[in-house]
């Protein structure tokens, strides 16, 4: 999160805190969906029950507006950030929109390095993303787009530990974290209960470096694994040791003024990791008899965005791109009486203004396909949607 700094103050402790955030408004119209969702409306809802037939329909928030403060103490070596949105439930949002505020970050970081050294050892303590380095090209904020492999975009629990090299033109950050990693991205499906006695593990190896072509190339690889332990009773499953995992990596190339970036990831009972609007991913673990099953995913993206203010001082940028997701080992999920996505995947492209230095305009168009299983529906059978949105953003 980058901050325009609208005001800093400086307390009596030595800590400057800026503050900062945006203000920002969707308007939406979608077909066959949700409101700036990613994945098209099932055949059937549950078995029997078919959808209502492809309607239109038009939706808006600001709710996802942020503040933020942004804290650092020189002296120390300390910095940190406190931020908020109204993403929220509960209040009045089902009525006027007006959602609770709803906690996104609260870390702090201290590096430990003397002045001039070439690597800088750091500490991080609170709650932030466990995948900060990815960055999509959809404009779609609040729920990005189905199959965008960056891994978990949720903000959780955990205490990391890395070190910085600046070696030149090659900079590198590995790290390691212990992380609440169960209720963010695991579900299950048919047992009485699910829980962990230790934190997970997060490894991430960011890498960057000058290519002599414009912005420096970026570089990630990361592996994160979790331990649960699963209860059924009735099938004489207590506590049953279980691990989840993911591995993955991505790579952005910036050539002058576009930019091209791939990723992909693979996944094993950590199916909230691919988050998809709605009530359509299929659980983490589910029992198939009296076997313990977890759904795998399989996800990837490749996007291209031109910057044309870089090309000919034009306040344009372009970009688009296709990602998807498709889960594997899905078992008797497929004949059960609620409805899973067996692949989901995006098209988009946009077009981005900048009004003003602190405030841009957006336009983007998104085409979702998603394939179901359960509920009766043919998993063959792609459903399609289609949303346009328009999105005004002002940083300070």
């Amino acid at each position: 999160m980058s901050y325009a700094s609208a005001g800093t103050v400086t307390t009596n402790g030595d800590i400057n805190i800026s503050i900062g955030g945006f203000a920002q408004m969707y308007f939406d119209w979608a077909n066959n969906q949700g409101f700036l969702g990613n994945v098209a409306n099932p055949e059937f809802t549950k078995t029997g029950t078919k959808s209502t037939p492809a309607q239109t329909s038009f939706g808006s928030t600001a709710n996802f507006t942020r503040l933020g403060l942004a804290l650092e103490n020189k002296a120390e070596g300390v910095k940190g950030l406190i931020e908020g949105d109204f993403w929220g439930g509960g209040a009045n949002i089902s009525t006027d929109q007006n959602g609770n505020f709803r906690l996104r970050h609260a870390y702090f970081v201290k590096e430990f390095c003397q002045e001039g050294c070439n690597y800088t050892p750091w500490l991080l303590i609170g709650q932030t993303f466990n995948s900060g380095f990815y960055i999509s090209y959809t404009m779609n904020g609040p729920v990005n787009i189905a199959g965008s492999s960056s891994g978990p975009t949720n903000r959780i629990p955990q205490v990391g530990f890395g070190v910085k090299f600046d070696l030149g033109s090659v900079k590198l950050n590995p790290q390691i974290a212990a992380e609440d990693l169960l209720t963010g991205f695991i579900s299950q499906s048919g047992f009485d209960s699910y829980r962990s006695t230790m934190p997970g593990l997060g490894v991430r190896i960011p890498v960057e470096f000058n290519s002599g072509l414009g912005a420096p190339v970026q570089f990630y690889a990361d592996v994160q694994w979790q331990n649960l332990k699963l209860t059924k009773q009735a099938s004489n499953i207590y506590s049953s040791n279980q691990n989840s995992y993911e591995f993955g990596g991505g790579l952005e190339l910036p050539v002058y003024f576009v930019s091209l970036k791939a990723d992909a990831h693979y996944s094993k009972g950590f199916t909230k990791y691919d988050l998809l609007s709605g009530n359509v991913m299929p659980p983490s673990y589910y029992l198939d008899g009296t076997s313990i099953e977890k759904v795998s995913a399989t996800a990837w993206d490749a996007m291209l965005k031109i910057d044309f203010n870089k090309l000919s001082q034009v306040p344009i940028t372009l970009a688009g791109g296709y990602s998807q997701v498709v889960f594997g080992n899905l078992g008797n999920l497929s004949n059960g009486s609620s409805a899973y996505a067996r692949k989901a995947s995006t098209i988009f492209a946009n077009i981005g203004y900048n009004l003003t230095k602190s405030a841009t305009l957006g336009l983007e168009y998104d085409r979702n396909k998603t394939y179901y299983v359960g509920a009766t529906n043919d998993p063959d059978n792609g459903r399609v949607s289609n949303q346009v949105f328009f999105v005004g953003t002002y940083k300070f």
